[in-house]
C-alpha cells in the first residue's frame, strides 16, 4: 500500500544526488546514459584536437606555398630581367631534344659508325661538279625543305612569323603544332591551319620547284622527290606524284584521326600494308578557309561522325606508311646513289635518318643551301653548293641537260692525240658484250698506288678481297674484265673531242711545270702510303681539275681514263717550290714516279693541259690507263674526286 507522500518504503528520502533529486530537477538520466555522454565528451575533444592539428599543418603549407610562390615570382622577374624569352627555351629544348632523338636513331637503326671523324670534312663543290654526280646517278633522291617555299613567299614554320592568339594567351607554331594541343582546343586548332592554308594558297612555284621537275624528267635511273613542305607546291610545279613522298603531309587534305573512338580509324595499324587502302580512303580536300575567320567550323567525318583532323605529321607523332610513304623512304634510300638536299636545316628526325642511311648506302650527298657552315661537325661527309635554290638550281639543270647529251659510258679519247706508249701485255680478249654503265661509287676503299715491282707481281688485277663490296643499290656488271686491247676495240676510232667539251689534249709542244695527282701521292691523302711523303718533299701543291677524264677504281687502285667528255677528275698540280732547284727536281721526281705507277706496264705517262683553282692552266704530267682497262666492270667516282670517299682504316699495302 503506497503512502500518501508518494514515496516508497526505504527510498532514503530526497538526499542530494539521488534520484528523486534529479527527478525534481526534470532531468532524470541513467548511470549508463551518463557514460555515454562522457565517452562522446572525450571523442569530441580528441576530434578538435585533431582538426586543430590539421589546422596548424593547414596554415605551415600555406606558408611554404606563400614562401615557393615568392621564390618563384623571384626567379620569374629575374628571368624576365635577363631577357629571357620562350623562343629562347624552345631552342633550348629543341637542341637537348634533337640530341637525344639523333643518339636514339642511330642505335635503334643501327646506323653506328655516323660519326663525324669517320667522315671527310664538308667541301664545296661547283655546278658543274654537281652535274656530273647528277649526270651519272642511277638512283637518285632529292630533298627539300622551307627554304626553296620560303622563295615563293611562304614563312618557314620556325621563322618569325608571328605568333597565334587563343584569348589572352600567345602560343608559338611549335607550341601548337602537336596532337595533343589539337586534342585539346581543336576548333581553335582548325581556324590555325586554315590561316596557314590561306597564306599557301597565294604562293606560287618558283624556279626552284621547276628545276625540281626537269632534274625529274632529267634522270637516267630512279628519281624520288622527298618534301618536309606541305604546302603543295612541288606537285603545282608538275612533279610526278608517284616520284613525291610527302614526309610532314599536306596542308590541304584533312583524315580520320586513328587515336579518337569511334573514328573510322581507331588504333588501326598504319604500317600494315593490308590497312593502307582503309586509311588513305578517310582522306579528303580540306574546305576552302572562311571569309572571317569567326565562321570556321570544326569538319565531321561524314561516315563515323567523328571530328577530322589535317593530314599534318605533328612534333608528338611518328613516321608512318598509310600517309607519308615513310617506309617506302627509306627502302629507297637503301639504294640511293645520290642525295641532294635543298633548302633545309636538316633539323628534324626524318632527315636525320635519311642522311645516316645515304652515308650507310654510300651515297654522295650534296646540299644546296646560301648559308654553308663547313666547320659544323653535322656537314661531315657532305659536299655542299652555295646559293639560293631559285638560283642555283635552273644553272644546274642547264649543265645537267648538257652533260646528258653525251653518253653515260664515254667513248675514249682517240689514242692518237696521247704520246706513243709501250705495248701493253695482251690478254685474251673477253666474250664481247654490250658496254654498261660504271658503278658510281663515292666511297671506295682506300688504294693506292704501289712500286712496280710489288704491283707486277699481284697480275692480274682482280679486286682484293679487302676492297669496299659495291653499295647497296650500285649495280657491278658481272662479266669478266676485259683486257686492254679489248677494251679499246670497245671504244671505235673517234676524232679528236673538240676543246669546247673541256678535253685535256696531250700537249707535247709544252713543258710540264709538275704532275697532275689523284690517289695517294696527293699530300692531302691520309692513307699514309709510304711513297707520299717522300715524294712531295720539295714540292708544292695546288688544287687542279684534269677535264676530259673520268676517275675509275680497278680493283682497289686510282685509275685516271682519257674520254670524250665534259666531265673532270679533281685532284693536285705538284710543281715545284719557289726558290728551289726547279727543272732538276722535276726530272728526279719523274724518275720515281715512274717507279711508283709502274710506268709503262700498268701506267701510261702523258702531257695534258689541267686547271687549277685559281683558274689557271698549264700542262703537267699525267699517269693514266686509258685502254689498260675494262671500264664497264669498274666502280667510278662520280663527282671525280678520289677523297671523296669516307675515310676508312689504314693503307690496305705498306
Amino acid at each position: 500500500m503506497e503512502r500518501s507522500d508518494g514515496n516508497r518504503p526505504g527510498s532514503g528520502g530526497s538526499r542530494p544526488g539521488s534520484r528523486g533529486a534529479l527527478g525534481i530537477a526534470g532531468a532524470s538520466i541513467s548511470v549508463k546514459e551518463s557514460l555515454e555522454i562522457l565517452q562522446n565528451a572525450s571523442k569530441s575533444s580528441e576530434k578538435a584536437l585533431e582538426v586543430q592539428k590539421e589546422a596548424r599543418a593547414a596554415v605551415a603549407s600555406m606558408k611554404e606555398a606563400s614562401a615557393k610562390f615568392e621564390q618563384t615570382v623571384a626567379e620569374a622577374e629575374k628571368t624576365c630581367q635577363k631577357g629571357s624569352s620562350l623562343d629562347e627555351k624552345w631552342e633550348e629544348f629543341k637542341a637537348k631534344f634533337e640530341a637525344l632523338n639523333r643518339m636514339a636513331v642511330e642505335k635503334i637503326m643501327g646506323l653506328g659508325g655516323g660519326s663525324s671523324s669517320d667522315l671527310r670534312p664538308a667541301d664545296r663543290i661547283s655546278v658543274a661538279r654537281v652535274a656530273q654526280v647528277l649526270r651519272r646517278s642511277q638512283n637518285l633522291v632529292v630533298l627539300t625543305g622551307a627554304g626553296i617555299s620560303a622563295e615563293s613567299g611562304i614563312p618557314t614554320f620556325r621563322g618569325a612569323d608571328g605568333f597565334w592568339t587563343v584569348g589572352s594567351k600567345h602560343y608559338q607554331p611549335q607550341e601548337l603544332a602537336t596532337w595533343e594541343k589539337y586534342n585539346e582546343m581543336p576548333a581553335e586548332l582548325w581556324r590555325w591551319y586554315q590561316y596557314r592554308w590561306g597564306i599557301c594558297r597565294k604562293a606560287k612555284p618558283n624556279p626552284g620547284h621547276t628545276s625540281v621537275v626537269e632534274l625529274q624528267r632529267l634522270a637516267e635511273g630512279d628519281f624520288m622527290l622527298v618534301t618536309q613542305n606541305v604546302d603543295g607546291l612541288h606537285l603545282q610545279a608538275g612533279t610526278d606524284r608517284s616520284k613525291l613522298c610527302e614526309i610532314h603531309g599536306r596542308i590541304d587534305e584533312m583524315r580520320c584521326d586513328e587515336r579518337i573512338e569511334g573514328s573510322c580509324l581507331y588504333k588501326l595499324d598504319l604500317n600494315n600494308i593490308a590497312n593502307l587502302d582503309r586509311a588513305r580512303a578517310t582522306v579528303m580536300p580540306t574546305p576552302e578557309p572562311a571569309k572571317d575567320e569567326k565562321e570556321e567550323c570544326l569538319p565531321l567525318c561524314p561516315k563515323c561522325g567523328v571530328r577530322q583532323r589535317p593530314k599534318i605529321l605533328w612534333f608528338d607523332e611518328t613516321y608512318n606508311e598509310a600517309f607519308f610513304k615513310w617506309n617506302t623512304v627509306m627502302e629507297k634510300m637503301e639504294r640511293c646513289d645520290v642525295l641532294l638536299i635543298v633548302g633545309t636545316q636538316l633539323t628534324t628526325g626524318g632527315p636525320r635518318s635519311m642522311v645516316r642511311a645515304a652515308q650507310k648506302a654510300g651515297a654522295i650527298i650534296i646540299r644546296v643551301d646560301p648559308e654553308v657552315d663547313l666547320k659544323d661537325d653535322s656537314t661531315a661527309g657532305m659536299l655542299h653548293l652555295q646559293g639560293k635554290s631559285g638560283e642555283v638550281l635552273p644553272d644546274l639543270v642547264k649543265e645537267v641537260a648538257r652533260l646528258r647529251k653525251e653518253p653515260l659510258m664515254p667513248r675514249l679519247a682517240a689514242m692518237a692525240d696521247l704520246p706513243p706508249i709501250p705495248e701493253a701485255p695482251s690478254a685474251p680478249a673477253a666474250a664481247s658484250a654490250a658496254p654498261s654503265a660504271p658503278s658510281l661509287s663515292r666511297t671506295a676503299t682506300r688504294g693506292t698506288s704501289t712500286p712496280a715491282a710489288a704491283r707486277k707481281s699481284m697480275a692480274p688485277r682482280a679486286p682484293s678481297p679487302a676492297t669496299r663490296a659495291p653499295s647497296p643499290g650500285m649495280k657491278t656488271p658481272s662479266r669478266p674484265a676485259a683486257s686492254a686491247s679489248s677494251s679499246s676495240s670497245a671504244s671505235p676510232p673517234a676524232r679528236a673531242p673538240s676543246r669546247r667539251k673541256g678535253r685535256a689534249a696531250s700537249d707535247r709542244g709544252q713543258i710540264p711545270t709538275g704532275f697532275f695527282v689523284y690517289g695517294t701521292l696527293r699530300p692531302d691523302d691520309d692513307s699514309k702510303a709510304s711513297w707520299t711523303k717522300s715524294f712531295n718533299e720539295g714540292l708544292e701543291a695546288e688544287v687542279a681539275y684534269l677535264p676530259g677524264a673520268s676517275l675509275y677504281i680497278d680493283g682497289r687502285y686510282p685509275a685516271v681514263c682519257f674520254e670524250q667528255t665534259s666531265c673532270s677528275v679533281r685532284g693536285m698540280l705538284l710543281k715545284p717550290a719557289a726558290g728551289g732547284s726547279g727543272a732538276g727536281l722535276l726530272a728526279s721526281k719523274l724518275t720515281e714516279a715512274d717507279q711508283i705507277e709502274g710506268y709503262p706496264d700498268l701506267y701510261s705517262r702523258t702531257v695534258a693541259t689541267v686547271l687549277t683553282d685559281r683558274g689557271v692552266t698549264c700542262p703537267a704530267y699525267v699517269y693514266h690507263r686509258t685502254g689498260k682497262f675494262d671500264r664497264t666492270s669498274c666502280q667510278r667516282i662520280a663527282d671525280g674526286d678520289w677523297l671523296s670517299r669516307v675515310r676508312s682504316g689504314p693503307a690496305l699495302l705498306p
